[in-house]
This record gives structure tokens, sequence and C-alpha cells, in this order.
């Protein structure tokens, strides 16, 4: 017998986490690689995409959502 008076707490039962795009660009504003990245919430994305900056500059994407352009370290 299934017993319904406790909530489910397996996989199937929580939602999925975020995945998030990081684009790297280049100085002309080209596309240098595309990275998926899946994390928590928009935060952690914003700390990942982040630390990825050097030479290029890095855009990070939720679906259509812009949500942030990290520009390259000179």
């Amino acid at each position: 017998m299934l017993d319904t008076n406790h909530p489910r707490t397996d996989s199937l039962s929580e939602p999925p986490a975020p995945v998030y795009r990081v684009i790297l660009l280049e100085k002309d504003g080209a596309v240098a690689s595309v990275l998926r990245i899946v994390v928590d919430d928009d935060a952690h994305a914003m700390e990942a995409a982040k630390a990825m900056v050097d030479d290029h500059a890095v855009e990070l994407w939720d679906g259509l959502r812009l949500i942030e352009h990290f520009p390259a370290i000179d």
C-alpha cells in the first residue's frame, strides 16, 4: 500500500536544476565557444560564468534571457 502521508523525495519528484549557457566571445564579438552549466540558481551561474572570464568576454544566458555580460580582462 502506498503511504500518501509523506511527500515523495526521490529524484522524480524534484524539479531539475536549471541549465544555463555560457558564451565565450572573441574580441571582435564572434562566438568562441558555448558551454552549458548546471547550477542551482542565477547567483551560482553568475559566479561560474565570471570565473571563466579571461581574454574572452563572457555572456550568461538562461534560454532567451541574457543574465549578465562580463567584459574580457585586458
